[in-house]
Parts: C-alpha cells; sequence; structure tokens
C-alpha cells in the first residue's frame, strides 16, 4: 500500500489547504487591493510514461491525480498559480511499472481569453513508493526520490465553480537512483477543478 497513508503526509496536506484559506481570507478582507485569490480543488486523469535514450517501445499506462490549488491574480492578464497533487500515479505499461508521487505545481498563468489561460511552470515530485509486477515487487529504493519536470499546459474556465485543463509534464530528471540510465517520466494530464472561492 502507498505512504498515502502516511501520518506526516496527511497532516502536511492538512497545513497547506490552511496556509491557502488563511491567505484567502487576507485577500478577501482587504478591499483595497486590486489582487484576487481563488482555492478549489483538482483532479483528472494521468496518461503516463517513461522515456529516453535507454528505453524501447514503452507503452503509455493510465492513473490518476487528485488534490488543491490557489491562483493570486497579480493583473488582468498574469497570475500566480501553486497546487498541490496529494497522490498523483505515473510509471509504464511495461512491467506493470508504477509510481505513487506528491506533484507540487508552481504555474504562472497567462489570461489569453476572458475564460481561457496558458499555464507554464515547474514541478518538483516527491516518491511515495514504486512496484513492477516481474517478481520484486516493491522497487522504491531503486527510484530517485526527487522528480522535477517542467509543465505547459492550458485552463478554461466552464464556470465560476467548474474548470477543465490539459497540461504535458515532461520530466527532468532521470528516473532510476543511481543516475545511470537515461529514463524520464513523461506525463499528460486531463483535469477538472472546482472553485470554492
Amino acid at each position: 500500500m502507498p505512504a498515502i497513508t502516511n501520518f506526516v503526509t496527511m497532516r502536511f496536506f492538512i497545513s497547506l489547504i490552511l496556509f491557502l484559506s488563511f491567505f484567502a481570507t487576507c485577500f478577501s478582507q482587504d478591499k483595497s487591493t486590486t489582487s484576487k485569490f481563488e482555492l478549489g480543488v483538482i483532479a483528472g486523469i494521468n496518461i503516463s510514461n517513461v522515456v529516453g535514450a535507454d528505453v524501447n517501445n514503452n507503452s503509455s499506462r493510465s492513473g490518476f491525480h487528485l488534490g488543491a490549488y490557489g491562483e493570486f491574480s497579480l493583473n488582468e492578464k498574469i497570475g500566480l498559480r501553486p497546487e498541490f497533487h496529494l497522490i498523483s500515479t505515473k510509471g509504464t505499461a511495461n512491467g506493470n511499472f508504477r509510481t505513487f508521487y506528491l506533484d507540487i505545481p508552481l504555474l504562472g498563468t497567462y489570461q489569453v481569453a476572458e475564460k481561457f489561460k496558458l499555464l507554464a511552470g515547474v514541478q518538483p515530485s516527491i516518491l511515495y513508493s514504486a512496484r513492477v509486477s516481474d517478481g520484486r515487487g516493491n522497487i522504491t529504493n531503486f527510484i530517485r526520490t526527487l522528480d522535477l519536470g517542467v509543465i505547459i499546459g492550458g485552463w478554461y474556465q466552464i464556470s465560476y465553480e467548474w474548470g477543465v485543463g490539459a497540461r504535458f509534464v515532461p520530466g527532468l530528471s532521470r528516473v532510476g537512483a543511481d543516475g545511470i540510465q537515461r529514463t524520464f517520466n513523461s506525463n499528460f494530464q486531463l483535469s477538472v477543478g472546482y472553485r470554492f472561492m
């Protein structure tokens, strides 16, 4: 069972929500500021793979992500959007390789149209666990604990509450803990978000 049940992780998630709520309260009470703050939850599908020069004919596998986001509008066009995905599953269908991460996307946003914005940024990820089905089972110790990727995508706000997005997250860090094999995470995400502030 992945370490998502770990008490420390849950406490960190709760602390983040309280932290974002604190900032939301501050922004809502400051009537003189032109900044706007949003807070919501996000979930969706991961279509992931492991790619690179030392990989041949890997097949994508499906997974999911689940978390929360906050967004600060700096002006009419530009904003900052930190996210916190409590669980994000990745890997490849080859060998039934499954990895479980805590993702922390740090995004900049650019409002292109009234309801559509571009997203770009970086994504540090912390490994919970890794497994394969070739008899070895848990291989967490053989996978790099910290993964780093870049994000390119977009977000469409359907209504005040609901939004949808798509993003591509190619990895920059080699997957293996020894750093020898040239293999990288590659992830395409489709997300649905619900804004409650």
